[in-house]
């Protein structure tokens, strides 16, 4: 509340007032005692009060001269009406005879000028920096509300997705997300069909944030659906396309692979869309995928193909998004050769192929997901 209350210039125009009545009693000093300085100091500070009222009914001035001419303006009205209040405070507690020579008013009223120039230079500061006050805080009011919100999307954001481990007697299946803003565009899922299969789903949305987490959102939402009646990672490709093509934001499309495992056959069929080939381990042979691999979103109709591989007990696969092979190292992309070594070194260790790629400096411009499958029977 005391910020409201503009003691600076209040005590502005009590010494305006002051100076008013020093002015007036320099030829003859008839004017004795405390009470008509203290009664002409209150006039002054209440005036200066009232004017200040006035002004916040008035739109603000737009520039420096305008709080100028305001000040001048004010200054010069204050001259007529303060003036006579000081001299009856003078008059009625000093003597009858009390006279303002005409050389004694013009001074006050040059120096009365002098303080309106200055008062609006000193409002043009005080009206600046109150500005300035009220930005800072509702820029740091703004910040607060959108780091709480982002918070709250990181945080739906990370209920939605999986454990990062599922396992059973046939497979073992483990995954990590490390986000390079507060709320990733990759996400991944696993789909159990049925006892003896599993759907994989791994994809990047473009762009980051909360606008990429809720396209994320909505195409999470959707493949379980269509998995229930499409059998085939390629059809389900293709279907999901159709639905997401005219919904998508424009320049908005989405990456994604998907791979249904078989357990009685121990094979796993991917459709790629777009994302970087798997990996066999050990063998670190690319599962590369013919036909198109455009982006979801990128055209309304797309027939996607699929590939089947078969994979002996043990063997493990990673799946993993542009992110990780276009990490920054040393100035230069990581690269997928350089990749294929660590995934190679680490044996499909996630946990350990994230620390070595911490190592090596290797930088968060865009986000890491990454999924390894093992066979297990």
């Amino acid at each position: 509340m005391w910020r409201r209350i503009p003691i600076v210039p209040m005590l502005f125009g009590a010494c305006g007032a002051l100076s008013m009545m020093t002015l007036a009693s320099v030829h003859e000093p008839l004017l004795e005692g405390w009470r008509p300085y203290v009664a002409a100091a209150a006039l002054g500070a209440a005036y200066v009060l009232a004017v200040y009222v006035i002004l916040t009914w008035l739109p603000p001035p737009r520039s420096t001269f305008d709080n100028v001419g305001c000040g001048c303006f004010y200054a010069a009205t204050g001259y007529f009406f303060l003036v006579v209040p000081t001299a009856v405070v003078a008059v009625s507690t000093a003597a009858k005879d009390y006279n303002i020579h005409s050389y004694a008013a013009l001074a006050s009223l040059v120096g009365f000028v002098g303080l309106g120039l200055l008062g609006g230079l000193m409002l043009a500061r005080f009206r600046r920096a109150e500005l300035e006050r009220q930005k800072a805080a509702l820029e740091s009011q703004a910040a607060t509300f959108a780091r709480e919100q982002l918070e709250l999307a990181r945080d739906l954001q990370q209920r939605l997705l999986p454990p990062s481990t599922l396992e059973s007697d046939r497979y073992r299946v483990t995954a990590r997300n490390v986000a390079a803003a507060y709320v990733a565009g990759d996400f991944y899922d696993f789909v159990p069909l049925g006892e003896n299969r599993l759907l994989l789903v791994l994809a990047d949305v473009s762009g980051k944030g909360v606008k990429a987490g809720l396209i994320m959102a909505t195409v999470k939402a959707i493949v379980p659906m269509l998995a229930a009646e499409l059998t085939s990672p390629a059809p389900l490709l293709g279907r999901l396309n159709e639905r997401l093509a005219g919904q998508l934001p424009q320049r908005e499309f989405v990456a994604i692979l998907l791979a249904i495992y078989d357990g009685e056959r121990g094979s796993i069929t991917i459709a790629n869309a777009g994302l970087p080939d798997p990996l066999v381990i050990p063998s670190m042979k690319a599962i590369a995928v013919a036909g198109p691999r455009y982006p979801i979103g990128i055209r309304k109709k797309l027939n996607y193909e699929s590939l089947t591989v078969t994979m002996a007990p043990g063997d493990r696969m990673i799946l993993f998004t542009d992110g990780l092979p276009e990490a920054i190292v040393n100035g230069e992309p990581l690269g997928y050769e350089r990749l294929s070594a660590e995934v190679k070194r680490s044996g499909g260790d996630i946990e350990m192929l994230f620390t070595a790629l911490d190592k090596l400096g290797a930088g968060h411009e865009d986000d890491w997901t990454a999924i390894v499958f093992e066979r297990r029977t």
